[in-house]
């Protein structure tokens, strides 16, 4: 049998007459070769680049067999229809930095411990060993920083301020309200820390003493509620008679204590004083007789001259309080006799002195004064408060207190009205804030700041009105129109606080306040008939009770007097 072989045809392949290689493509069905994958190896048909290719390795070996992928074509390639030229791209991370170098770190801490060690040379060359001059180099760098310390420069850094807990760093200035003579026994001393831990809870609050209630008072403006910094009014002079009458020259507390009502007696302004003795920084002295089983409690007879008692204090517990120095303008003396003046004329201004009035049970007024005066804006009212049992009977404590205007409430009924301003003098001195430019939005950071700067006087208005039975506290705010003229000012603000609330804002502790009170009273007690003398040490934060021989304080009239009765004699 014979099988029939496969018939094998080739294509025509049409001759490339124009020279070597492939015809040229003749019409449109023709596909152009480009591979899909750059990483496809086509090799070349023909290659006549010599043999030595085939002993070649690596990388130049692919590319010259079968071409780089780089030299590819374009067909496949992903073309997005936006030019990618506009991309930019911005690399936000930081840059790295090196490290340095060791061996550079060596050379630079040797270089320094050479400067080191040629500073310390040159300085021993410069001072020698010479240990007198050590000394004294030593002894001046701390007599600069006790200087520092002084000036506040602890208290501004939060360091200790020294002058004790409510500032004044300077104590070394503050001037003694007595000089204490050598025939002046000391009986005792109580330190305000020990007084501070001591309480006396269930004190009431007060009563009125049969009918004794003197004076003519005026209600209150209410425009002057309106008043702001944008509407600020000017401090007006107002005239009329002012009393500051002391215990022992008061006759309704002689009238009193012939009744058998009472066993100490004394003013709202001296229990005050002795109440938040703790809080006091200046030197302050009260008089007290012992008259049989009765005690008075008297100012100290100046001579015309403002009592330290009376004084209304300006920064006393700033960090930087006033100097005593009457060289300057802003001395504590001035600003205090300031202070009174402001208070005098503001709580009369802020009156309807020419409206209806409401009376006391009794109108008169008790005292006079030089000119014979019996009127005055101001009420009094003598109240009965108890301390307690001495002795198997009632320790009854008379005060005389006052009052400074009324208002009418929101359901018609009169309220009592306790009336007081602070001052500005300086803002930039005086360690607080500019009322002119936060009064009236932020009122509350200027009281606090008055809190602080002022905490006894604010402490001592709270005691007074709390004894006195007021309903209500009216506080001014009242600044000099320059703070280098000391005569003209303005009213920019008025606020009302309840006392017993305003008590615990500023952290008044009442049972606390009484329980000195009757620690005080019940040394004095002890003592047997005479005079004694209760003063506040400038220097230290105590209170010393003397006993003073009989004809201490005698005022020069009465001394003179009695001069005269023996010479005509």
């Amino acid at each position: 049998l014979q099988m029939a072989l496969a018939k094998f045809d080739l294509d025509d392949l049409p001759a490339q007459t124009a020279g070597w290689g492939p015809a040229p493509l003749v019409g449109d069905d023709h596909v152009t070769f480009q591979q899909f994958n750059k990483a496809d190896r086509i090799g070349r048909v023909a290659d006549w680049l010599g043999v030595d290719r085939f002993f070649r390795r690596g990388e130049r070996y692919n590319e010259r067999m079968y071409g780089s992928a780089a030299n590819a074509g374009t067909n496949f390639d992903y073309i997005h229809e936006m030019d990618e030229n506009n991309f930019q791209l911005v690399d936000s991370s930081r840059p790295v930095q090196r490290p340095l170098q060791r061996n550079f770190r060596a050379r630079q801490m040797q270089f320094r411990k050479l400067l080191q060690k040629e500073q310390e040379r040159k300085e021993q060359q410069q001072y020698g060993t010479n240990q007198k001059m050590k000394r004294s180099i030593v002894k001046e760098q701390q007599r600069a920083f006790k200087q520092w310390q002084r000036r506040g420069g602890g208290a501004r850094a939060g360091g200790p301020r020294p002058g004790g807990r409510f500032g004044n760093d300077r104590p070394k200035d503050r001037p003694v309200s007595v000089q204490v003579r050598p025939e002046w026994k000391v009986l005792e001393e109580m330190d305000f820390p020990r007084l501070l831990k001591l309480s006396l809870p269930g004190i009431g609050s007060g009563v009125d003493i049969g009918d004794h209630q003197y004076g003519t008072l005026h209600f209150y403006d209410k425009a002057c509620d309106r008043v702001s910094v944008k509407n600020s009014v000017p401090l007006q002079r107002c005239g009329g008679a002012f009393f500051n009458v002391t215990t022992a020259e008061d006759p309704v507390i002689a009238e009193i204590a012939k009744t058998g009502i009472g066993r100490v007696f004394a003013t709202d302004t001296i229990l005050a004083a002795i109440m938040t003795a703790p809080r006091s920084v200046y030197s302050w002295d009260i008089v007290a007789e012992r008259v049989g089983d009765l005690l008075f409690l008297s100012k100290r007879d100046t001579g015309g001259i403002s009592n330290p008692v009376d004084a209304l204090t300006v920064s006393e517990t700033s960090i930087d309080p006033p100097p005593h120095d009457h060289s300057t303008m802003n001395n504590a003396k001035d600003l205090a006799t300031e202070a009174l003046y402001i208070n005098q004329n503001f709580r009369r201004q802020v009156l309807k002195r020419d409206g209806d009035t409401f009376k006391m049970k009794r109108p008169e007024i008790p005292f006079e004064d030089e000119s014979g005066a019996d009127v005055s804006d101001t009420a009094y009212k003598y109240r009965k408060f108890v301390l307690g049992q001495a002795d198997g009977k009632p320790l009854e404590v008379v005060c005389r207190t006052e009052q400074d205007g009324v208002v009418l409430g929101t359901t018609g009924e009169v309220q009592t009205l306790t009336i007081k301003a602070f001052n500005e003098w300086d803002s930039s001195q005086s360690g607080g804030v500019d009322w002119r430019g936060k009064l009236d939005t932020q009122k509350g950071a200027v009281l606090a700041t008055e809190m602080k700067n002022n905490s006894c006087k604010l402490a001592k208005w709270t005691v007074q009105a709390l004894l006195a039975g007021s309903d209500a506290m009216k506080l001014g705010y009242v600044s000099r129109v320059s703070p280098r003229n000391s005569a003209q000012h303005v009213i920019l603000g008025t606020q009302q606080l309840k006392p017993i609330e305003f008590a615990q804002n500023i952290s008044l502790n009442l049972d606390n306040c009484w329980a000195i009170l009757r620690c005080i009273v019940d040394s004095l007690l002890r003592q047997p008939t005479g005079k004694y003398l209760i003063l506040k040490d400038p220097h230290a934060n105590l209170i010393r009770l003397y006993s003073l021989p009989d004809g201490t304080f005698e005022s020069e009239v009465e001394s003179s007097e009695d001069e005269k009765e023996e010479e005509d004699q």
